[in-house]
């Protein structure tokens, strides 16, 4: 019994701590948008400006004849293509907001960033239900007070609505109402046509034939490219993939870049810093990446799509064995969720920290779906602990980003295996 109250009160000084840790946290990042450009944002403001315009948001370049209203500062010169590396889906979010000043859509986007941030715990915590507390201990201690998400916040990322889209995804497939795999599917596929990548949530939903939530993912993915159209024509979305192949390359060493910028860069619609970020590292954590970035190794992407097609046999291989039973709702976005977050580190881009705001999906799925809160003191648990050390200790040594991204990476795939090995022992 004691051991009972000594733990509930842990828990509640943890849960006081976390919360006075996301209030500096916010205060930050408040500061950081007020002294800073937000450079991620500007790029996609930009490009949403140049399809007003007519023009290619992928290969329009600045030049000394163009209005400062186009001009992005962060730019690579020595790259035929902008720095807009997002697809004509998204950038038609930024079209409404576009002519206003720049500074008045970064307040905006920053607001948006923590209100979508604040509200992915919340839903989360309330489907944890009597498990709440651990929810919001992760949350407000390790998201909103961790390291990369003041990276997110400081250069305006849009990772945090891809969140926000899988955890609705995850909600509506939990309400079990006769339509609600079709509206999970539809979100995802919506999903898909801002992020490319999330379309490999669909390989656990083909295993486990989820036909309804599949019709409704691509509904949505169709939906998501087809609203573009209102902006941005087909050639738009071939001149997105064309430029994707370009920074490809450039990621890898096999396109050197003149890192030139404008002498008025820095002051930009009257933003001073429009070229300088927060003083927040950021690191390559991407396969592709650390090989060159390290050993001078060259990696395209049909070997990364080959390696990770056979990690995903591995990890499906123990499911592929038999006839499948049916899943619950929060084991299969647990599935899908870890796949993607695996993904991320094989594609042929840099993976960079403010990429870790999808830990929150799965690691609270973990929490929600285990029988009882005890098979979390799992021996992967130290993999958890390093990941979240390493995200506080960046200061004291860069590389540590390294070890904690991969550290989550390990944690979560362990899990993954020995959610298998207790459910074998059951049957």
């Amino acid at each position: 019994m004691n051991t009972e109250k000594y733990l509930k009160t842990l828990i509640f000084i943890l849960l006081i701590y976390s919360i006075l840790i996301a209030f500096f946290g916010i205060a930050f990042d408040t500061c950081n948008t007020i002294k800073y450009g937000g450079i991620d944002l500007r790029n996609r403001v930009v490009g949403a400006r140049l399809l007003l315009d007519g023009s290619d948001p992928y290969y329009t370049k600045w030049d000394e004849n163009t209005p400062e209203y186009f001009l992005d500062g962060r730019d690579f010169y020595g790259l035929p293509v902008s720095r807009c590396t997002v697809t004509p889906a998204l950038l038609a979010l930024h079209v409404p907001l576009a002519k206003l000043p720049y500074k008045t859509q970064q307040y905006i986007w920053f607001a948006l960033q923590e209100i979508l941030l604040l509200a992915s715990i919340f839903l989360l915590a309330k489907m944890a239900k009597e498990r709440y507390k651990f929810i919001l201990i992760i949350g407000f201690m390790f998201q909103v007070g961790g390291y990369f998400w003041r990276f997110h916040v400081a250069n305006g990322q849009v990772y945090i609505l891809f969140l926000f889209m899988l955890i609705l995804a995850y909600i509506i497939a939990e309400s079990k109402r006769k339509s609600s795999s079709f509206w999970s599917g539809f979100l995802l596929g919506f999903t898909v046509s801002w992020r490319p990548p999330v379309l490999i949530m669909g390989i656990p939903l083909l295993i486990y034939r989820k036909w309804k939530m599949l019709f409704g993912g691509f509904c949505g993915v169709v939906s998501g490219i087809l609203s573009s159209f209102l902006i941005a024509g087909i050639e738009t979305w071939q001149s997105y993939f064309s430029a994707m192949k370009i920074f490809e390359k450039h990621h890898v060493g096999l396109i050197d870049v003149n890192f030139n910028i404008h002498p008025d860069a820095n002051f930009v619609e009257g933003v001073k810093n429009s070229f300088f970020s927060a003083d927040v590292p950021g690191l390559d954590t991407s396969i592709q990446g650390i090989l060159y970035n390290k050993f001078r190794i060259i990696v395209t992407s049909e070997y990364l799509w080959v390696t990770l097609i056979l990690f995903v046999i591995i990890l499906f291989l123990p499911l592929l064995k038999k006839r499948q039973p049916k899943i619950g709702s929060g084991s299969l976005f647990f599935i899908c969720s870890l796949l993607l977050f695996i993904s991320e580190y094989f594609l042929p881009a840099a993976r960079l920290s403010y990429n870790n705001v999808l830990w929150m999906l799965p690691l609270s799925l973990l929490i929600i779906k285990v029988e009882k809160i005890e098979q979390l003191l799992h021996p992967a648990l130290i993999f958890l602990v390093l990941a979240i050390l390493g995200n506080y200790l960046y200061n004291l040594h860069m590389q540590s980003i390294i070890f904690a991204d991969y550290a989550m990476l390990i944690y979560l795939v362990w899990m993954w295996f020995s959610q298998i090995t207790t459910h074998r022992k059951k049957e």
